[in-house]
Order: structure tokens, then sequence, then C-alpha cells
């Protein structure tokens, strides 16, 4: 089950929604959102912008997460 939390006010965070995937890249850092709700954050490992999937490695356990831009919206932090 994903770990969720709020992020912070739009002020105060930099991160920018990603809308092609094909702009994301390994090693970048991302937060994986529905709503105003964060349900993974971690680090790019794979993109298949065909499929509209990525693969993250998540922050809280590092475990390998597939997620779909159908289900969720996609937030890059600044490196």
């Amino acid at each position: 089950m994903p770990v969720v939390s709020t992020p912070a006010p739009a002020t105060t965070t930099r991160a920018k929604r990603v809308r092609n995937i094909r702009s994301l890249h390994r090693g970048d850092l991302v937060e994986v959102r529905s709503g105003k709700k964060v349900y993974y954050s971690g680090e790019v490992r794979d993109t298949a912008p065909g499929l509209g999937t990525i693969w993250i490695r998540t922050d809280e356990d590092g475990t390998r997460t597939s997620v779909s831009v159908e289900d969720y919206t996609i937030w890059k932090n600044p490196s």
C-alpha cells in the first residue's frame, strides 16, 4: 500500500508537473500524486513513454514501483 502524504503548499515547493514522460531521465527525483496527495516519491529508474509508465525506486523503502500516468500525475523535483 502506498504511503500517502500531503505536499508542501505550492508557494514553498519547487516541483513542476511533468506533462510528457519523455522528458524524464534515469536519476530524476519525482513525486507521484493523485489530487493533492503524494503516493510515492523517489528516483526514476526507467521509462516507457509508449506505455505511459515509469518505474521509480521509492524513498521510503527502496522498492521498485511502476506508475501509470493515466492513474497519477508526475511532479519533478529540482536536482
